[in-house]
């Protein structure tokens, strides 16, 4: 079954920076895909042991599957960065127009 993973988003200003514990995964078994306004972290683990005994091998195979998906509509989807290193993914997401706040005052003439 699907299960999802801790996880921890920063607030730097003009990124945020996510942190997800993956621990005893391969990079190579790491997704991350952006969709629009979603960003999703898919994680699988595929562990194949086989033994030979008599001639007969006996496969075992585990398959963990995480999956978890974030909103990324105020993020600049092209200039994300991600780095994995210990079992900890991190993905730097740079707001969109960090300077402009959204209240605006409008002047009097």
């Amino acid at each position: 079954g699907q299960s999802t993973f801790r996880t921890d988003i920063t607030d730097q200003g003009n990124q945020f920076v996510l942190e997800a514990e993956l621990p005893g995964f391969d990079k190579d078994d790491i997704d991350i895909e952006v969709d629009n306004n979603q960003l999703t972290i898919r994680a699988q683990h595929q562990i194949s042991t086989e033994e030979n005994k008599n001639n007969y091998i006996r496969k075992e195979r585990q398959y963990g599957s995480f999956v978890r998906s974030f909103d990324i509509s105020n993020i600049q989807s092209e200039n994300i960065q991600a780095k994995y290193h210990n079992g900890i993914l991190t993905l730097i997401l740079p707001k969109k127009n960090p300077s402009e706040s959204k209240r605006k005052r409008i002047d009097i003439h």
